[in-house]
């Protein structure tokens, strides 16, 4: 008899755990549990390169992120307005490569190589869901059921995954005070968001986030719209300043779409009640402001995580330690965005006044990002490698290409 697990939940939480167990786990018998209403938040859409390399060792490569998801390039984020210069975040597994990346950032270069450099994507959460449902139809393991789950007792499995976002359906339901808010470290709380025809000066092979009064605005290029976002504390009003931006960028005074977010983590993210075991990821289990696009991360972390608790050897306390450990350490990280900024209103000094502890080690931000982002001295390219550089296409024509490619 087969071994079962439950998904609960069809955000792109429920789609990447599916995407997992159902490759991972033949043997298994894989039931995924979500109502017909279902509704995806769909903000997250930049990421980082351990997500490339958890979705690369699934079979899912660049090409079908660009071709079947309306996807592009993510080098690596660029800050304005946060620092006095502008600040280059560069993506990169060692110093060398990072230095590389930084030079294709500012110069708008792809070298023929790219997919084997530690780089990753933008990606609509929508495109990927619908690309996925057509994905999973290969799995003969899988089982879909579109009905409401309010209790574990409906559900027959040895291990329930809890994918039901900020309702956090399940595993909190056996802890009291079970999320630790992070509002007194990153008060961030809401985000204004809109989507629309990208232009063709906004096609970067980055994210930019610009500093504002009350928080930063996001553009996120996606292969043919772009992604715009402001992430701010909703006890302040932000939606003039906004669609003042939006009017400046070029795109008129547009509807905008107001997003509420809970960010914190939870102090338990498992559940043993005996025969049946209960384990959260994703929004059910952390969240943290998308500054640097966490999201996803932490939600494919805590996958291979579980993965680990399953199969590998790590206990219950175990895992949730280095859940915790893993999300206090971002915190840190999030945090130097701000309190080393150059702003001094309200809203910005909040930050200046947080005790952090920098170069904390962790899986997502290694030494040098945390130089890049507190713009201590990093290394420069050399001539050669920029004189190789500057013979490579360009960004759009990279795109193009990737696109004409059989």
């Amino acid at each position: 008899m087969n071994k079962k697990i439950s998904i609960v939940g069809a955000g792109t939480s429920g789609y990447l755990s599916v995407l997992y167990f159902c490759t991972k786990y033949p043997e298994y018998d894989i039931t995924w549990i979500y109502p017909e209403d279902n509704v995806t938040i769909g903000v997250g859409e930049g990421t980082v390169p351990q997500v490339t390399e958890f979705l690369n060792d699934l079979g899912i490569t660049y090409k079908h992120v660009i071709k079947d998801m309306g996807g592009s390039l993510k080098l690596g984020v660029k800050f304005e307005n946060f620092r006095p210069e502008n600040i280059v975040h560069p993506f990169g597994r060692l110093e060398d490569e990072a230095v590389q990346i930084e030079y294709m950032i500012k110069y708008d270069k792809i070298p023929t190589n790219i997919e084997s450099l530690d780089i990753s994507y933008h990606f609509s959460v929508e495109q990927l869901a619908k690309f996925l449902d057509k994905w999973f139809i290969k799995f003969n393991n899988l089982k879909i059921e579109r009905r409401l789950v309010n209790s574990v007792d409906e559900v027959d499995c040895e291990w329930l995954i809890d994918c039901t976002g900020f309702k956090r359906a399940f595993v909190s339901n056996y802890f009291k005070d079970n999320l630790e808010s992070i509002s007194d470290r990153v008060p961030n709380n809401a985000a204004l968001v809109y989507r629309t025809t990208i232009p063709e000066h906004k096609r970067n092979a980055y994210t930019t986030c610009i500093g504002m009064n009350h928080g930063w605005v996001w553009n996120i290029p996606l292969r043919d719209e772009i992604g715009i976002g402001y992430v701010y504390n909703d006890k302040y009003n932000v939606k003039e300043e906004f669609l003042d931006y939006l009017d400046r960028e070029g795109f008129g005074r547009p509807e905008v779409r107001n997003v509420k977010m809970i960010t914190g983590r939870n102090r338990h993210h498992y559940k043993d009640l005996g025969k049946k075991k209960i384990v959260s990821i994703g929004l059910s289990s952390a969240f943290i402001e998308p500054i640097e696009a966490t999201g996803l991360y932490l939600t494919t972390y805590a996958i291979q995580e579980l993965d680990r608790l399953m199969h590998y050897g790590i206990n219950e306390e175990q895992f949730n330690n280095r859940i915790n450990h893993e999300f206090d350490v971002i915190i840190d990280f999030i945090v130097a965005h701000y309190k080393y900024s150059h702003h001094s209103n309200d809203y910005w000094s909040f930050y200046k006044n947080i005790n952090i502890q920098l170069h904390r080690d962790n899986h997502i931000f290694p030494q040098r990002s945390w130089d890049y982002i507190l713009q201590n001295s990093t290394p420069k390219i050399n001539d050669n490698e920029i004189n190789k550089l500057q013979n490579q296409l360009d960004y759009a024509e990279w795109l193009k290409g990737v696109l004409n490619d059989n």
